[in-house]
């Protein structure tokens, strides 16, 4: 007991205020370089998806203009993970393990099929309306066609409908090219940078959509030259879409640290894509308009009642285990020198 308050003092001097603004301006530091690196590669990922403009004739085509960027997206998904990769710090099991690497970009089998369903089933809530408007069409237009030979006219319009859709790359950019490349890129590799970097999960969960929204401030440009569209109008759509990308990446960030599997927010992104913003005006216009609004609300209300217990790091680790961390894989708790 004595040699225990003798100490005491001694530890007490030893804490000096240099010591505190040190320790904090080193964790300045660090937190600096992280939004510096994810900043940087926002700026690469879009910088990449103009280059065939400055060294290539202009497309003939919006089909070949797509197939350039499909391109460049994937150079751009390529040279990221190998940049967060470098920066990263060394995990305590690498050496070991190396398959970890993988992991580390949410690259997992294991417990796959939770990682896809119950993300969908979180994001279908929030298009419960437009879903059952669908539906309510759906059901009318079964009924309509019926008189018709109801099987003959369902084929006959899968198989026209399926043929367009894999014929057009508008379809392949929003289901495929853009889900897996951005959610790579904005989620996979910035998420363990930011969390090494010293921020928190809840900070990471807001910080990192910032540089998501930022990385479509490029459409303004696009809209003026390619659309002809003023520059009010422009900014009022690009403004529109700063927010819902915003919302979104809030949404795939969350998802993605509470799963550990990248396919998450990809499942998310790409059921988003397809539904869009929901269209109120056709469900105030419609004749179940009173069906329509409950739908509306039951989704909402159910979505934030179900996020927590539906995205539960238990649901997508072995063992049902998120490995003691606030993040899934440690990211947060890594002990080893820090490369940012």
């Amino acid at each position: 007991m004595e040699a225990m308050q003798n100490a005491a003092p001694a530890a007490a001097a030893d804490f000096v205020p240099g010591e505190i603004f040190a320790r904090l301006n080193g964790a300045m530091e660090k937190k600096g370089a992280a939004v510096g690196v994810c900043a940087m590669m926002a700026a690469s990922y879009v910088a990449v998806l103009y280059l065939p403009a400055i060294f290539l004739r202009s497309p003939k085509s919006i089909r070949e203009h797509m197939l350039r960027r499909f391109a460049c997206a994937a150079v751009a998904s390529a040279l990221a993970p190998m940049l967060c990769y470098a920066l990263l710090p060394d995990h305590p099991r690498w050496d070991s393990d190396p398959s970890i690497v993988l992991e580390i970009f949410g690259l997992r089998t294991h417990h796959l099929w939770q990682a896809i369903v119950l993300p969908c089933l979180l994001t279908g809530m929030l298009y419960l309306g437009p879903l059952v408007l669908a539906f309510l069409d759906l059901i009318e237009w079964c009924w309509a066609a019926s008189h018709g030979g109801l099987i003959r006219q369902i084929c006959s319009v899968v198989v026209v409908n399926g043929k367009n859709m894999a014929s057009d790359v508008l379809v392949w950019r929003n289901c495929l090219v853009a889900p897996v490349s951005e959610e790579l890129v904005f989620r996979a590799c910035m998420v363990p940078l930011l969390l090494c970097g010293g921020f928190s999960t809840t900070a990471t969960v807001f910080l990192c959509p910032m540089f998501f929204a930022l990385a479509h401030l490029h459409h303004f440009g696009e809209l003026i030259t390619r659309q002809k569209q003023v520059i009010s109008t422009a900014a009022l759509i690009v403004g529109m879409q700063l927010g819902y990308t915003t919302v979104f990446g809030w949404y795939a960030t969350f998802l993605y640290q509470r799963t550990g599997h990248l396919i998450a927010p990809i499942v998310a992104h790409i059921v988003c894509n397809i539904m869009g913003l929901p269209n109120v005006d056709e469900a105030l216009a419609s004749s179940h308009r009173r069906v329509l609004f409950v739908a509306y609300v039951v989704g909402l209300v159910g979505f934030f009642l179900v996020l927590g217990p539906l995205s539960d790091p238990r649901f997508f680790n072995e063992g049902g285990d998120s490995r003691g961390c606030d993040c899934w894989s440690g990211f947060c708790k890594w002990t080893a020198p820090q490369k940012l």
